[in-house]
């Protein structure tokens, strides 16, 4: 997929969404505001979100970050969900990390300032993003603790060169588009993307894989909690409990091959599917059944 939009904020002044929707944009990445203080929200961000919604152009929003610890982070993550106030998104929240202020600070700092933010805005309910340039997604944040979170890929170029996973991909800040004075930066939307879990047809849905992976790991606490979060972000809570059960419990894939022998684990290609799921690797697994069965 290549859905092609545009990211904006008060410096492209007032737009006529009307002709921007004429104009063949789809979906549009509106600034909230920048900072932790209240004052900073962006002064066309109302006027944006109501006209760009009014004119069926999807809507995910960006807060530009000045953060330099975790508290700051937490703070503007606060300001953020205060500022959209339950509202309805199409796309993701993203946090922008860029600021001169940033690139002295370490690298593990700078990771957990972005966690942070990113988990509160899951915590109300959106899907949660981050946006950086290649070179800051690849030298100053750690993204194998980051990479739950979508990407918005900053790279200006005909053709990305960045090896990461992202759903977003800013190509240019030189574009032009009917209804904006001056230029405006241009995107092209890669994969399929979710704004408020629960509010939306479209979503950054996760494997239930990768989901139980997370649970192990705690991020979708116990019990009830879990259960209530899983099914409100559209997951199969039973289906992810059984892989987390399995992956707590795993057995040997010689126990495993004696199973599919059994005929436990179904027959291809169901069987193959079943054993990835609970974190097997299907291709040793077989390998021991045919030997088995020669």
């Amino acid at each position: 997929m290549k859905i092609k939009g545009i990211d904006v904020s008060y410096h492209q002044g007032v737009i006529d969404w009307n002709k921007v929707k004429q104009a063949g944009i789809e979906f549009a990445i509106i600034r909230i505001g920048y900072g932790k203080y209240d004052f900073q929200k962006d002064k066309q961000f109302e006027n944006n979100y109501k006209n760009a919604k009014n004119n069926g152009i999807k809507v995910g929003v960006y807060h530009y970050s000045y953060a330099v610890n975790v508290d700051d982070a937490k703070k503007e993550a606060d300001l953020v969900i205060k500022w959209l106030n339950d509202r309805q998104l199409d796309l993701p929240v993203y946090f922008d990390i860029e600021d001169k202020s940033q690139a002295s600070l370490s690298t593990n700092l700078r990771t957990e300032m972005t966690k942070s933010f990113c988990e509160k805005i899951e915590n109300a309910g959106y899907w949660a993003g981050i946006y950086a340039n290649k070179n800051w997604l690849e030298t100053k944040l750690d993204m194998n603790k980051l990479n739950r979170f979508t990407v918005w890929l900053a790279q200006w170029s005909s053709n990305p060169t960045y090896q990461g996973t992202y759903g977003m991909w800013q190509y240019t800040s030189d574009g032009s588009v009917n209804g904006i004075n001056g230029r405006v930066d241009m995107n092209y939307q890669v994969k399929e993307l979710g704004g408020k879990i629960g509010t939306t047809s479209s979503s950054n849905k996760k494997s239930n894989e990768e989901v139980a992976n997370e649970v192990i790991e705690g991020i979708w606490g116990n019990g009830t909690e879990r259960k209530n979060k899983l099914t409100n972000a559209g997951y199969n809570y039973e289906a992810i409990q059984n892989i987390v059960n399995q992956k707590l419990s795993k057995k040997s894939n010689e126990e495993i091959a004696t199973e599919v022998i059994q005929g436990k684990w179904c027959n291809q290609p169901e069987r193959q599917k079943r054993l990835e799921e609970a974190g097997y690797n299907y291709k040793e697994i077989q390998k021991i059944v045919n030997e088995r069965l020669k």
